[in-house]
């Protein structure tokens, strides 16, 4: 929300200083971030506007909050008007069709005919660049200069481009298509209310008018809307329709229900200045008896205990009267306030307290409570994220972190068998759906990064899908690694290496959805299924833009973050060196690396570790086949091993490999 500085001061009297006046206001809740000049000898203020202030959007609730920290009187616009025109009723109407009276309890017309369409004037434009905003024409500029200064959103009608004359509240059609003012177009659904004339929607309530009956130089009749929306009701339009407007911002927060028809009456008061005419008597008014006042209750004592410190009862009197609070009866120990209508956050004792310590000083709270501290215990959960995140960043990943709401057909082939959650009304109406998996998410960022070579990610983040017993949020590790599945099993078994993770673990093939034939693979531990790697199907990347198919593994953090760990036991450096033998194998494409290992392991003796090393596809190989290198460590626990000793080794771990896997050759 940008202020004006002048704008403000006109309204109150202050005498301080822009920056002294945003410090001011800063003490009391009312951040003000920027204060920069505006030109004609203004500044703006950029204000950070609290959820639970929305009289705050507005010049007038600002110039309360500064007439209570300064002691001032709101020096409020009078308005004064000449009806001298034919009774309103005479030359329109309102209609409120069944189901739009909970959407608009309050709606309000008045009209001014004989208006000259112009430029405002010079001291109102300047007033709206001040805050931002562009001024367009006189009668235009009054509704935005209005609502800037009460918080109370107008539109202006041309009648002649009204069918029938007149206003029809209902709730639009289904599959009804929208043109609004500022260009956009849209479908709207039977949720939504509009602004009608006989023959077609002219407004989106509360959001944006329509560009049909837009006024411009042409136009000689207006018709001035006021009006109270139901903020929900907006809320919901303007996100399926994606119009954010500065209308519907202030609506969905809750304006004041007794402004209605004081800020109709402020800007027919300007629009007969500025543009003249004449004014019809009288306002059409669907429910005037809307805004209600409400009555809360302080006790001193209470109070006091609340903040912890005595505050005099004189000194809450001063408060309250200067944030306008009436004063219904008061005794020595209690206070009953009604508050004006724009102060709907008032209703319990603790919001009146809080109003105490705002004006009152937050600084004069003493600072009297200790807080011990401990150690505490470290999740199991928490334990493993951090070494998930140490290990793969050090094996070359990126961590990503994306958003929870996906479309609703990205996830279903990456988790087969899961429900998951859509959302009523969700924030982008591209994204109604909870992810049941990450892997999706991750591909999107890898198409993102789709000019990069060599791409490798990570998150970890929780999926959400429907069980029968219920909601469950299960936290995921989901890695994307371009180099192919055989890297991503070995990050996911760095993962139980650095983990300190016993048990057995299994591998089963399989073919999962989402996942290349012959690609895909379970993993369990202990019988317990905690993985799914595979190499992502040409449909899949299709899907995402992808020219090549990463390879994708899915984990189950709270299966490797509670696993038995390994016992930690003293073990002698070895007393004789090792000698290490690579070993590079042309075989068929089918051939999985957990094959070759089995076999390395069951002809190698002298084996310390194994160690694979690369994948290779493309020239030099035979069309089927690729190209795998891994690495053997051998080692003696009685001598050091000569040359010959590891030969030998090697010898019978290739004649076992070619015997095994027919077709192979060694490269």
């Amino acid at each position: 929300m940008i202020l004006s500085y002048k704008w403000l001061r006109e309204l109150t009297g202050a005498e301080l200083g822009p920056r002294e006046l945003a410090d001011s206001l800063t003490r009391v809740g009312l951040n003000v971030e920027e204060v920069e000049d505006a030109g004609f000898g203004d500044h703006s203020m950029n204000a950070d506007i609290t959820t639970n202030r929305p009289d705050w959007l507005c010049h007038l609730g600002v110039a309360h909050e500064i007439a209570a920290i300064q002691k001032l009187q709101v020096r409020a616009p009078a308005i004064s008007l000449e009806e001298t025109g034919p009774a309103v009723d005479t030359l329109t109407s309102v209609a409120v069709l069944p189901g739009a009276e909970e959407a608009c309890p309050r709606y309000t017309i008045r009209v001014i005919r004989g208006v000259k369409v112009g430029p405002s004037p010079d001291w109102v434009r300047e007033r709206l660049l001040a805050i931002g905003q562009r001024p367009i024409n006189n009668v235009v500029d009054v509704t935005n200069l209005v609502c800037f200064e009460m918080n109370q959103p107008l539109h202006a009608f041309d009648m002649r481009k009204l069918a029938g004359g007149r206003i029809i509240l209902r709730m639009a059609g289904a599959g009804e298509k929208f043109n609004a003012i500022t260009g956009e177009k849209c479908v709207l659904d039977p949720t939504m209310l509009v602004i009608a004339d006989a023959e077609k929607a002219v407004a989106l309530a509360g959001v944006k008018g329509g560009e049909n009956t837009e006024v411009d130089d042409s136009t000689v009749d207006v018709l001035l809307e006021s009006a109270w929306f139901q903020p929900g009701s907006v809320r919901r339009a303007a996100r399926k329709t994606r119009m954010a407007s500065e209308s519907s911002y202030r609506f969905e927060r809750g304006i004041d229900p007794g402004m209605t028809a004081r800020a109709s009456a402020r800007a027919a008061q300007l629009i007969l200045e500025f543009a003249g005419g004449e004014l019809a008597a009288d306002v059409i008014d669907t429910n005037p008896d809307l805004a209600v006042p409400h009555e809360a209750s302080l006790r001193f004592a209470r109070c006091d205990k609340l903040l912890g410190y005595a505050v005099d009862p004189k000194e809450i009197d001063e408060i309250f009267a200067g944030l306008g609070l009436e004063t219904v009866s008061r005794t020595a120990e209690a206070i009953t306030v009604r508050p004006p209508t724009f102060r709907q956050d008032l209703k319990r004792e603790a919001d009146l307290v809080e109003e105490v310590a705002r004006l009152a000083g937050y600084d004069r709270i003493p600072e009297t409570v200790t807080m011990p501290l401990m150690l505490s215990h470290v999740m199991p959960e928490t334990r493993a994220g951090r070494i998930v995140r140490e290990t793969l960043s050090a094996l070359g990943y990126h961590e990503c972190v994306t958003d929870s709401f996906v479309p609703a057909d990205w996830c279903p082939p990456f988790a087969p068998g899961s429900r998951q959650y859509e959302v009523r009304n969700p924030v982008n109406a591209e994204r109604p759906a909870l992810r049941s998996s990450l892997a999706p998410s991750l591909l999107e960022v890898r198409r993102t990064n789709r000019l990069e070579n060599d791409v490798r990610l990570f998150e970890i983040g929780r999926g959400y899908v429907k069980t029968e017993a219920g909601p469950d949020e299960p936290r995921r590790l989901a890695i994307v690694d371009d180099r192919g599945v055989e890297y991503a099993r070995g990050a996911v078994e760095a993962l139980l290496k650095a983990l300190s993770v016993s048990g057995t673990v299994g591998i089963a093939e399989s073919d999962l959805p989402g996942y290349l034939p012959g690609s895909g693979a379970a993993l369990s531990l202990d019988g317990v299924p905690f993985a799914r790697i595979g190499q992502v199907s040409p449909g899949e990347a299709a899907r995402f833009d992808l020219d090549a198919a990463p390879a994708v593994a899915e984990v189950e953090m709270a299966v490797i973050s509670s696993a038995p760990e390994n016992e930690r036991a003293y073990r002698p450096l070895p007393r004789f060196p090792g000698i290490r033998r690579d070993v590079s194998l042309s075989v068929p494409e089918a051939v999985k690396w957990a094959r070759i290992e089995k076999t390395v392991r069951s002809a190698a003796t002298l084996l310390d570790r194994l160690e694979f090393v690369s994948l290779y596809r493309g020239k030099g190989l035979e069309p089927g086949f690729k190209g795998m290198a891994f690495a053997m460590h051998l080692r003696a626990a009685d001598r050091s091993l000569t040359d010959a000793d590891a030969n030998q080794v090697r010898d019978a771990v290739v004649a076992a490999c070619l015997a095994v896997f027919p077709g192979s050759a060694l490269r």
